[in-house]
């Protein structure tokens, strides 16, 4: 997969943002951006996103502040991904915690 124009927008791999989880939604919506991403990850990572995401959150698709390892990549031509802005590949979770008002910041 090819990285995409984003990669420019960050610095290194260390991503911050939210991210939503639930029945076909995986995405990613990095802090200080308006584009959401669809997230991509090993089998491994996908898991523990969805295991800790069910942790934090009251209801299904609440937002849960997020820093990950990874690299954003061009749009999708398929699937429910072709509906986000672009896709982003995430090597590894640093840290998953409740939203709230000072993230981003």
């Amino acid at each position: 997969m090819e990285t995409s124009q984003y990669q420019a927008d960050i610095e290194g791999e260390i991503l911050v943002g939210h991210y939503i989880y639930g029945h076909e939604v995986n995405s990613f919506k990095p802090c200080g951006h308006k584009y959401l991403f669809w997230v991509l990850g090993s089998e491994e990572v996908l898991d523990l996103l969805a295991e800790k995401y069910s942790n934090y959150v009251a209801n299904p698709y609440d937002e849960v502040y997020i820093k990950i390892a990874g690299n954003y990549l061009n749009k999708a031509s398929d699937g429910f991904a072709v509906d986000y802005d672009g896709q982003v590949q995430v090597e590894k979770v640093f840290l998953m915690r409740k939203k709230s008002n000072t993230d981003c910041r």
